[in-house]
């Protein structure tokens, strides 16, 4: 059995941020998430997801040791058109932490299938998935392949190469690392073309604010060790696929946007003065992106 308090664990945090987030779209996010209870499987907890809008459903995965948040510059561009539905990835956002040493892409990915199932969503999905996303809506795509309609990648990480399991206690310091300050204020910086024009509290605050979860440090760290997403593109089924890029991405770096930009399956697309956050960095154009491509 899994004890209320750890099932509902990161529940009253949420709450508490609510009132101290500073940005006003991450605000109008978080008053329309709504909680859902899983199966069994799960231990009927409940996880945090926004379901808004009507009209063909769009599953939106946000990237690595990030939240739904992530997408809520787009949200206002997007919800008159679609059916949005935003959740936070198992292990890691707000979703609640409920069992130890098995954070990983397989988890991840029977959470979405169950989420789904219990949402009983009648059409085809559209998926966008950006960084580590990009590569959980492939994954995904092949469980599910009939279910899947379209899908865009945005700055996808992980497509190509191996999985690295990072041992212990390595994965548990890496964590801690990544728990810093300065260092979440860094990588903060380092998503953005122009971090001096385009970086200020409410970024930051975003960057960082699901760190207080209880849990977030174990299942990041177990999530390390289980290798993560790696070589995704294998997954690929022969959706539709739009891979939008930042060229002034500094995360996935020049190697990784040719191997994208040559992979002619991918249907690559760059955008000018765009970092790897294309839905943060230009989200009214990253959304006509995605509204006409899913139109």
């Amino acid at each position: 059995m899994i004890k209320n308090s750890l099932k509902y664990s990161n529940y009253n945090y949420f709450n508490k941020v609510k009132n101290i987030i500073f940005d006003p779209l991450g605000r109008n996010i978080l008053n329309e998430t709504q909680w859902i209870e899983l199966n069994q499987n799960w231990g009927n907890a409940k996880f945090p997801i926004l379901i808004s809008g009507v009209g063909d459903p769009i599953l939106f995965l946000h990237g690595f040791d990030s939240s739904l948040l992530e997408f809520r510059r787009i949200y206002p561009y997007l919800k008159n058109h679609f059916q949005l539905i935003i959740p936070d990835l198992f292990g890691f956002g707000f979703s609640p932490r409920i069992f130890n040493n098995q954070y990983n892409p397989e988890n991840i990915i029977l959470n979405l299938i169950d989420l789904i199932k219990e949402l009983k969503i009648s059409k085809k999905l559209n998926i966008v998935g950006a960084s580590m996303g990009g590569s959980a809506a492939l994954l995904l795509s092949k469980e599910i392949s009939k279910d899947i309609d379209k899908i865009i990648l945005l700055s996808p990480a992980g497509l190509f190469g191996d999985s690295k399991s990072i041992p212990r206690p390595f994965n548990q310091i890496g964590a801690a690392f990544l728990g810093l300050p300065l260092v979440r204020k860094n990588l903060c910086r380092q998503a953005f073309a122009y971090p001096d024009k385009s970086v200020g509290i409410e970024e930051e605050q975003i960057a960082s604010i699901h760190l207080g979860c209880k849990g977030w440090r174990n299942s990041l760290a177990s999530f390390a060790n289980s290798g993560g997403f790696g070589g995704s593109y294998k997954y690929f089924q022969n959706h539709p696929v739009k891979t939008v890029c930042g060229l002034n991405d500094r995360i996935l770096g020049k190697n990784e946007l040719n191997k994208l930009r040559n992979t002619k399956s991918l249907n690559f697309l760059g955008l000018k003065n765009c970092g790897h956050l294309p839905h943060i960095d230009l989200p009214e154009l990253t959304s006509k992106i995605i509204f006409d491509f899913f139109q």
